[in-house]
């Protein structure tokens, strides 16, 4: 015997008015691209796109009249005999336009509708019940008044106002919106609701209604998650027949009123960070941390009730987003994971290229909006405008099928097991189409809150958050100076100093009568001497002011003190997170921990829907306002403000904040965003995971500069996913890492495993150890007496893409000799970080440590001995003083290190383009004590004595002022262009007379005591030589600083006083 099975399938989701038919709701659009754009011109820009296309609404009103016809949309109750009989004849005109749709789609003639189609079949069966329990009479007048109404309708309105299938679907729709009682929203009544707020002083307070009382709850599309106490099921009173219009009016008037009372509203969809699912309980977390806990009967009660609210937050806030787990679709977790976005349309593909950069190569992944088998690639490609001859962007699609056997490129032949695995096949060839030749580079993923089509949008709602205030538009509230007195000194930020104090506020509304309430706060000062970045310290300020979270310390204000800009911060009890944690004598629990990491990261979130950058994620930035290691309420934090921007920072000040500073920001300051707290929070996670651990402690600057240019990773807990949650906010690639409130949902899923995590960190690989086998030689780029120096390329892949290095190494015949040199050279480059000095990037050990090889940065310009010459026509004597002006710089800078260079020549200055030189060869460069001024060399093995001052050569004593010695020999070397035939080491040959061994430096050291010098070089404007001059006094007491230099090259090149 075969069963026959009907299935219905039904569509969940609905919005109210989104037919825009109704004056007393907000209409309902999917987001349209002329809004994204800000209007068509002097036109005005269309609300939106349609919501239903023309196979969604014949989905829709099939499923409606179904719903009406078997009850399962309830029609409303009315409260009075009048309402009764309005709600009767409102069913019957329901009926005439199914029937009339009914009849034009089978074609049947208007006129013979009536006859041939009778209305019970489209009226509510409790209706059609209703009516043949009354007497025959009676439900004559019913058919018959029918028929004529019918007829009516056909021959008046139809006919004569050209009404189409569409019309009739519409009115049917937004008239079954007002006859039913709750169409568009999902009721539910739980076992038990309780609605909860984190506070600061005893963690949790309820405040929503008791658990024992019995509940409601309810959903809709466009008001959010609400609820109320059930209402008492009271009897239908019926009013007294006669009613006057008037009351008729102010009845329907009230209805929507009525029906409402007692809701009361939990949250819009927007509010939402994530949903928990704990057997038949579902909890809802608010972005304030709220949240509401819904007792259900049955497991999947609950996990219906979260998909409900989790489709909906798709529809109206974050397409590519999914709040619990548990109930996430499949196709977003995968599109997600494979970087590809839902069937956005062509012009939001195109708009997204546009705001990435538009760059040849870089493409979007989007599913067809057409056919459901395929993905479509859109990529930027240049093609070649005959008009203007010129290249201009265009944007190509491409066709990715989907099949049973996987995914492959339209027009190719070989199918792949997934998606990525295609791309990266894709990434590597040469790709053509209408005669353009373009390589995929780039994929462009979804980002957080991404307005497409996909979105759903009222006029009640604000889809895209408030742009930021720009700098003419700082904000914050000014406080007097009388109103603050400073405390205690507390300690130093970046360039401000830090005081306890206090705040007298004044209520506006006691005229004076009473004393001024006095407030503890924090005073950050930032002193006179950088007013120059006073205006960063006011954005700083200005974005404080924006926020408004709990876990976020609130900015008072700002106050101008004489020359000072002092701003007044809320005081947190217990201070800076990374002190505490420090002090803890015994590892603090799993879950203190996360709850920690779980109110950090919601007050990221918060900041991330305003489209607001912290820009120093760290523990030391994170205020412990309750510690909780011994109360149930757990600890609660406050994300302090990040201090001086990093925009204004120097590049050393960056180096030093890695690894919190994304390292995209470290390139240029520039690109600072909000994918850059999500680094610092990774970073962040893990001190909190180590008890306030600081990573990368050791690390000198330039090793730490090295971890980056590596793209290494800090250690992580051995909890997989904990680690993984880590590395995905720690990518490399800024596009990649985590939307806040996916790393919201994703902590919380890790509490409930509970994880063990050692309180000691594994160690971190380092990234300045270079493996030999991964050192391809290229070719010598220079051989002394004791060592050699090679390019090779870095190649740890194979694939020829890495890094080009100078690989320094010594001779094996003098490697026991030289070795402790060659360390000692090691180390000084370690210590020193300078953009006008050569970068160490590592070492390279082998035969078991002893050989050992220094890597350092490849400058492929060579040396200024080779450079000027090559390029003499092209360099000017402005750019000579350029380079004397760096070459000071770094000189000042070895100094103020307490190092001596003991070799500065042309020959030790590398070039990294025209416009930047760099010092190198710190093979003789010695430290100097700081109580005796200088360093006395014991073994000269070779020495360049023509750069040597006279107390070098006579005394062997070097002090900082012999550098000095030395760049004057180096400057006459520049304005020579080095020019051989009359280098140093020739004219002081010639002055001296034939010689060799002892003899030359006797010689040498007899001329420069008689006053004979360098001469004045052709080109050398007498005010250079002037300097030189200066460098080559005698005595080094009086001999001119780097400093002094440094500022009289700078004059010369600004006043053009050549």
């Amino acid at each position: 015997m075969l069963c026959r099975v009907n299935w219905h399938l039904l569509s969940w989701f609905y919005f109210t008015n989104w037919h825009g038919t109704s004056e007393r709701e907000s209409p309902v659009w999917r987001h349209c691209i002329s809004k994204l754009r800000g209007g068509l011109g002097p036109q005005r820009a269309p609300e939106g796109i349609p919501l239903l296309d023309a196979a969604s609404l014949d989905y829709l009103f099939a499923q409606g009249q179904n719903d009406f016809q078997k009850g399962l949309a309830v029609v409303r109750c009315p409260q009075s005999e009048a309402e009764q009989h309005e709600i009767e004849n409102e069913c019957l005109g329901m009926a005439v336009l199914a029937i009339t749709h009914y009849a034009m789609t089978r074609a049947i003639p208007l006129s013979t509708a009536s006859n041939e189609i009778s209305y019970k079949r489209f009226i509510p069966e409790k209706l059609n019940r209703q009516i043949k329990q009354r007497n025959i009479l009676t439900r004559l007048r019913i058919n018959n008044v029918f028929k004529n109404f019918l007829n009516e309708f056909n021959s008046r309105t139809v006919q004569d106002s050209n009404i189409t299938l569409y019309d009739l679907k519409i009115k049917y729709l937004s008239t079954l919106e007002g006859l039913t009682r709750g169409l568009g929203r999902e009721m539910l009544e739980p076992r038990a609701l309780v609605v909860t707020q984190e506070v600061e002083t005893n963690g949790e307070l309820s405040h929503g209604p008791e658990s024992s009382l019995a509940m409601e709850v309810q959903v809709t599309g466009t008001t959010g998650i609400s609820y109320r106490r059930k209402p008492p099921n009271n009897t239908l009173i019926l009013k007294e027949k006669n009613k006057s219009k008037k009351n008729k009016f102010e009845g329907k008037q009230t209805k929507k009123k009525d029906a409402s009372e007692g809701w009361v509203t939990f949250c819009d969809f927007h509010e939402i960070t994530h949903i928990v699912i704990k057997e038949s309980t579902v909890t809802i977390f608010r972005q304030d941390n709220k949240k509401m806990e819904v007792q259900l009967e049955f497991k999947g009660e609950a996990l219906a009730f979260a998909a409900l609210v989790d489709g909906y937050f798709r529809l109206t806030v974050d397409a590519h987003h999914y709040l619990c787990t548990e109930v996430a679709p499949s196709s977003v977790v995968q599109n997600l994971q494979n970087c590809c976005h839902g069937p956005i349309c062509t012009e939001y593909a195109n708009q997204k290229l546009r705001q990435e950069g538009n760059e040849e190569g870089t493409y979007v992944l989007r599913w067809s909006c057409t056919d459901y088998h395929y993905i479509i690639m859109t990529v930027v490609c240049s093609e070649l405008d005959l008009c203007e001859s010129r290249q201009v962007r265009q944007y190509k699609n491409f066709q990715i099928e989907v099949g049973s056997e996987g995914f492959r490129l339209y027009g190719t032949e070989t199918y792949r097991s997934s998606l990525r695995e295609l791309l990266d096949h894709l990434s590597g060839q040469n790709l053509r189409t209408d005669n353009l030749r373009f390589q995929l580079s780039r994929c462009c993923p979804p980002q957080p809150r991404e307005v497409s089509n996909l979105l759903v949008v009222t006029k009640d709602r604000v889809l895209v958050p408030q742009t930021t205030l720009q700098e003419s538009q700082l904000s914050f509230h000014r406080i007097l100076k009388e109103e603050i007195m400073q405390g205690e000194h507390l300690g130093l930020g970046t360039r401000t100093n830090i005081y306890a104090g206090v705040l007298k506020v004044k209520s506006e509304e006691d005229a004076g009568y009473y004393p001024s309430q006095e407030l503890k706060v924090v005073l950050k000062v930032l002193g006179s001497g950088h007013r120059d970045i006073s205006l960063a310290f006011f954005e700083t300020a200005s974005m404080m002011r924006q926020v408004s979270h709990k876990h976020i310390a609130l900015l008072y204000g700002v106050c101008v003190r004489h020359l000072e800009n002092i701003m007044v911060e809320e005081f947190v009890q217990l201070g800076p997170l990374d002190v505490f944690m420090r002090r803890q004598h015994s590892p603090l629990s799993t879950p203190w921990k996360f709850q920690v990491a779980k109110q950090l990261a919601s007050a990221l979130s918060y900041l991330e829907d305003k489209k607001l950058v912290h820009g120093f994620v760290c523990t030391k930035n994170i205020l412990l306002a309750r510690d909780g290691v011994d109360s149930e309420g757990g600890p609660f934090i406050k994300l302090s403000d990040p201090g001086i921007p990093i925009t204004v920072l120097t590049r050393e000040e960056c180096v030093d904040r890695i690894p919190w500073i994304a390292p995209e920001c470290v390139k240029d300051s520039a690109n600072l965003s909000v994918a850059a707290d999500k680094w610092g929070f990774g970073t962040t996670l893990w001190e909190i995971c180590y008890d306030g651990e600081v990573p990368l402690k050791d690390k000198k600057l330039t090793e730490k500069e090295r971890f980056y240019a590596a793209e290494c990773q800090l250690a992580t807990p051995d909890c997989k996913e904990l680690a993984e949650l880590m590395t995905h906010c720690m990518t490399f690639d800024p596009r990649k890492r985590p939307f806040f409130r996916a790393i919201v949902r994703d902590i919380d899923t890790l509490e409930e495993q509970n994880p063990s995590i050692k309180p000691v960190p594994t160690l971190e690989v380092d990234p300045t150890v270079f493996e030999k086998r991964f050192l391809k030689k290229i070719r010598d780029l220079g051989e002394g007496h004791f060592g050699k120096v090679e390019l090779c390329r870095y190649d740890p892949r194979g694939d020829r893409t890495g890094e080009l290095v100078a690989v320094k190494s010594l001779k094996p015949e003098n490697r026991e000799e030289q070795s402790s040199n060659l360390w000692c050279e090691i180390g000084i480059l370690k210590e020193l970080y300078h953009h006008n000095i050569v970068k160490y990037k590592g070492i390279c050990q082998e035969e078991g440590g002893r050989a050992i090889k220094l890597i350092m940065e490849y400058l492929p310009a060579g040396s200024l001995k080779e450079y000027l010459p090559r390029n003499k026509s092209q360099t000017s004597l402005k750019t000579l003083l350029s380079y004397a002006v760096q070459i000071c710089q770094g000189m000042d800078y070895l100094g103020s290190r307490n190092y001596i260079h003991r070799d500065l020549a042309a020959r030790n200055v590398l070039v990294e383009n025209e416009s930047t030189v760099k010092i190198g060869d710190f093979g003789l460069t010695k430290s100097i004590k700081d109580n005796e001024g200088y360093y006395t060399v014991k073994d000269d093995l070779d020495s360049p004595v023509f750069w040597y001052a006279p107390e070098c050569l006579v005394h062997c004593k070097f002090y900082l002022a012999s550098d000095v010695w030395s760049f004057g020999v180096t400057m006459y070397e520049l304005l020579t262009y080095c020019d051989s035939a009359i280098s140093p080491m020739t004219v002081f040959l010639k002055m001296i007379g034939p010689t060799q061994g002892q003899m030359t430096v006797t010689r040498l050291v007899k001329a420069l005591e008689e006053g004979k010098r360098l001469p004045r070089p052709e080109s050398c404007p007498g005010t250079v030589y002037e300097l030189m001059r200066k460098c080559w006094e005698s005595t080094p007491d009086r001999r001119i600083t780097f400093k002094s230099l440094i500022d009289e090259f700078t004059r010369m090149l600004a006043n053009n006083s050549l």
